[in-house]
């Protein structure tokens, strides 16, 4: 029996020197041994040395490198043995033993869990060594992210049983370091402050121990040096150069050096379009962001291109490509920009495929869409129906992409949504100063069927007030665009000299200005823009009036019928319902009561709120700032007083007001005195205007689960039709609180305190809302 030891191709030499039995001779069996706790199929699956195959050293070479590569070995040989004329290859190996136990010791920042995973190593595996050097350098990034720079990790194996250890880290973690400063040279345009807002990586300070700031994170670093570059080509400086940061260790912490190379800014010197380019294209090139003289600027570059890219997307060029040229004069310090446009062929649209909707049926979708099958490409028609589809608020997600079609002229178009829930069953309880307890019940369905209708029930049941109501919804009568609507209720207010009450309903049509051939109007776009008109019955009733109430409230004591007529203007781009962070909504309403009924009168509203995200964090969320404006006016055409019937007066204060001030609070008083004309208290008569204006700044505090929270300052005070709107007699409140978009519907919780409080006044109101929009 002849046998040959062979390792790598230095042995295999060997084998072509002298042992050699024929250049044909094949390998009759491959055969493995050593192995203890790895199966021999998983080994043979690396193996390319075949049975019947022809025996070739750089084959064996490569097994060997690729079992070596497993990790599960330390040591790998082959040997070829000649036995009874057969050629056996045998593959040995030497197991490394398997980790019995892990152990860490020493650690105390990082939690155990957060170690392991980190480390790699698992209980019950083999031992790689290298994997646990790797898992080091990962646990010691770690630590230095948590501030810990000095952080040494050492490992150890113990023996025990049969080729078995047990794997012990021995953690030093040392002393927690942060960065103390950051500074930069060659600065000369930028304040070291204002750069230092570009970056992730912050400085530290008192509350470090709770924002993270001043950790040290190595890539972070890197990644910053990318932004300032970047901020820097932003405003002109195209010839910046920015090192490395330098890390520095010193006795307060670790100072970082960012060595900032600016060169000179250049200004835009010509721009001009080239290639394809169409009538609307030149109207566009009026509108380009980039300006001669301006300082040259690659974010307005990026505008341009996506504004150029609209303009011809909604001509129907749809691979439009449009390719910045760029000529730099390092003499005049100019950059002259042609914007190249190739427009491709003229694409329509062929098929439009609809898909997740387990729920909503395809026309409620199909509906939304303002592109159509046959119809020309339009970039802009792509986004507004993602946009329409999103403020429906019955999906969780809308995913709109394009598909090239059998035609090289022809998209399919991909409508993907994500069902969201569309029913809730809220129930919430409040407690304030201002009304003892409240309960609210609310069952609504904003997707009934299927059919994007809307069916909400709402019931408030408080010590002060109730309200039943039902109403429903039909956007698209009779596949129509006139959306359709009606309203039952029943309520009833209580205040401390008398009861207002009342019941009712209300029909409602609203219908798109653009379906009626209006587009724009003195150039805005009149698109999210409706027409509505409404007719109210209702039966209002004052009662349960004290017999020291007021004159003027006593002279409204009974009953009046209502019948009264409203048109409307109505406006919404938010582009969520409940949760907007952009958009804006605004209605204008006037009412004109005396068709039938006993009760005259007239009314005006007007209300707004504007969305503008002011700052979109990649790690927190998008800050919002949010104003709101409300604006009422009112008078009775009938009757010795111009004010209007009391029970269709303003009496500001609460949730959905004024802030800071309990529920009904404000607004006009009359004195009341006893028989001997001393004052006993001032009655709230509600006024017949109102002016209401509410700042809030919107941040996310956990934006993964729809937490908000909100800073806000309102003012506002409703006025009698004699008096007139006064704002230096405005109420005005600050205040902060939490929202949260919740599974059963949207909860606001805040706090508003009154500035210059007046003795009738609460020091501070709380004020709860669940179940409905906020």
């Amino acid at each position: 029996m002849r046998r040959w030891v062979v390792v790598g191709a230095v042995a295999l030499a060997l084998w072509n020197r002298g042992w050699a039995l024929g250049e044909d001779r094949q390998v009759d069996e491959v055969a493995i041994e050593g192995n203890v706790r790895v199966e021999e199929e998983a080994i043979r699956v690396n193996l390319r040395a075949r049975p019947g195959t022809p025996f070739d050293e750089r084959v064996v070479d490569e097994d060997i490198r690729a079992l070596y590569r497993m990790g599960f070995f330390d040591d790998v040989r082959a040997e070829l043995d000649e036995k009874d004329g057969r050629l056996v290859l045998t593959y040995r190996v030497v197991e490394r033993p398997l980790v019995r136990e892990l152990k860490i010791e020493g650690y105390k920042a990082l939690g155990r869990e957060e170690l392991e995973t980190a480390l790699k190593v698992r209980p019950q595996t083999i031992l790689d060594p290298e994997k646990v050097r790797r898992g080091i350098q990962e646990a010691r990034k770690l630590y230095e992210k948590k501030g810990y720079v000095d952080a040494k990790i050492e490992s150890e194996t113990t023996p025990v049983g049969e080729n078995e250890v047990v794997l012990t880290y021995r953690v030093n973690e040392g002393k927690r370091i942060r960065i103390a400063k950051i500074h930069f040279e060659g600065v000369r345009h930028f304040s070291p402050r204002k750069l230092r807002r570009i970056m992730q990586t912050k400085q530290k300070w008192f509350l470090s121990f709770l924002t993270g700031a001043g950790n040290l994170d190595r890539e972070v670093l890197k990644t910053d040096a990318e932004r300032l570059t970047a901020f820097y080509y932003d405003n002109g400086f195209i010839d910046v150069r920015i090192d490395e940061p330098i890390i520095a260790r010193e006795k307060d912490g670790l100072h970082v050096t960012i060595k900032v190379d600016e060169g000179e800014v250049y200004k835009v010197g010509r721009t001009e379009l080239a290639g394809d380019l169409l009538p609307e294209a030149e109207e566009a090139a009026a509108k380009l962001n980039l300006k001669a003289g301006d300082t040259f600027r690659a974010s307005r570059l990026r505008q341009d291109i996506s504004l150029l890219t609209e303009v011809y997307g909604d001509r129907g060029y749809a691979f439009v490509n449009v390719t910045p040229e760029t000529a730099v004069h390092p003499e005049t310090r100019t950059v002259d920009v042609a914007y190249r446009i190739s427009k491709g062929p003229e694409v329509y649209f062929d098929r439009i495929e609809i898909s997740g909707n387990t729920k909503t049926r395809d026309k409620v979708i199909r509906r939304e869409l303002q592109v159509q099958e046959q119809q020309r490409f339009s970039g802009t028609g792509l986004r507004r129906s993602q946009e329409r589809l999103r403020r429906l608020g019955f999906f969780e997600d809308v995913t709109l992409t394009t598909r090239r079609s059998d035609t090289p002229d022809r998209l399919n178009l991909l409508v993907d949504v994500k069902e969201g829930p569309t029913g809730s069953l809220a129930a919430g309880a409040g407690v304030s100063s201002g009304e003892a307890f409240l309960f609210n019940v609310r069952l609504a369905e904003i997707n009934l069927f299927g059919r994007g209708q809307r069916l909400v029930l709402n019931a408030d049941f408080g010590s002060i007030r109730q309200k039943f109501s039902l109403s429903f919804t039909e956007p698209y009568l009779l596949d129509t665009q006139l959306t359709f609507g009606f309203e039952a209720f029943n309520w009833r207010l209580e205040f401390d000299e008398f009861t207002r009450s009342g019941s009712g309903g209300n029909v409602r049509f609203r219908y798109p200005f653009p379906a009626l051939g209006y587009e724009k109007f003195l150039g805005y776009s009149l698109e999210d823009t409706r027409l509505g008109l409404e007719y109210r019955l209702e039966d209002a009733e004052i009662k349960n009036v004290s017999p020291t109430a007021a004159t003027v409230i006593r002279a409204e004591q009974g009953s009046e019928l209502t019948s009264s007529l409203i048109p409307g203007l109505f406006r919404d781009t938010r582009n969520h319902p409940f949760d907007p962070t952009a958009g804006s909504y605004q209605a204008l309403t006037f009412e004109f009561a005396g068709l039938g009924g006993t009760s005259h009168f007239y009314k005006a509203e007007a209300r707004g709120r504007w969305y503008y995200p002011f700052y979109r964090s990649a790690s927190w969320g998008t800050f919002v700032l949010s104003e709101g404006v409300s604006f009422a006016f009112g008078r009775s055409y009938r009757g010795p007083s111009a004010e209007l019937p009391l029970f269709e007066r303003y009496f500001p204060g609460g949730i959905n007001s004024v802030r800071g001030y309990d529920v009904r609070s404000l607004g006009p008083r009359v004195p009341v005195f006893d028989a001997r004309g001393r004052l006993i208290r001032l009655d709230a008569i509600g006024g017949s205007q109102q002016f209401i204006s509410n700042t809030e700044l919107i941040f996310p505090l956990v934006e993964s689960l729809g937490l908000r929270g909100v800073l806000f300052f309102d003012a506002g005070e409703a006025f009698t039709a004699a008096r007139g709107i006064d704002f230096g007699d405005l109420r005005l409140a600050y205040g902060a609180g939490i929202r949260w978009l919740s599974p059963i519907g949207p909860l606001r919780i805040e706090v508003g305190f009154p500035v210059q409080r007046r003795v009738d006044d609460s020091s501070s109101a709380v004020n709860f809302s669940f179940g409905g929009p906020p």
